[in-house]
């Protein structure tokens, strides 16, 4: 997998974005972390190769709310679902959502590797659809 990509981290949790840097950067991949959806959407747009991971519950708005707003402004970042604990019917939104993946946490390293090879060859698809 190429690691010329950056990687979106949203989660209120700073010791789970602290940890998913770690790992990411030491695999040679960007990473840009925002403590939940307004730091994202507030933050600088970027137009590099990217994907995101993203919380499903955190506080004031939350994956799945941000996720559907990233669809309506035309933000076509793939997004990875995360969770530690989700309500059924957050669970069920994020799943029915066109998320690359869902992850539990805690999850595996190569659980998450994998999940991001499958979003930036979603990237690297919508990408080709629009040249």
């Amino acid at each position: 997998m190429s690691n010329s990509a950056l990687i979106e981290v949203v989660d209120d949790d700073a010791d789970i974005r602290r940890m998913l840097q770690l790992v990411l950067e030491a695999r040679g991949f960007k990473v840009r972390t925002h403590d939940g959806a307004h730091a994202y959407l507030a933050a600088e747009p970027l137009t590099e190769r990217r994907v995101m991971l993203l919380d499903v519950r955190m506080p004031k708005m939350t994956g799945v709310e941000l996720q559907a707003h990233m669809v309506k402004t035309g933000d076509r970042t793939p997004v990875i679902f995360m969770s530690g604990e989700s309500l059924p019917h957050e669970t069920l939104a994020a799943q029915q959502s066109n998320a690359v993946a869902f992850l539990w946490k805690p999850f595996r390293t190569q659980a998450l590797l994998n999940a991001l090879s499958q979003g930036l060859k979603v990237y690297d698809e919508l990408e080709t659809e629009e040249a």
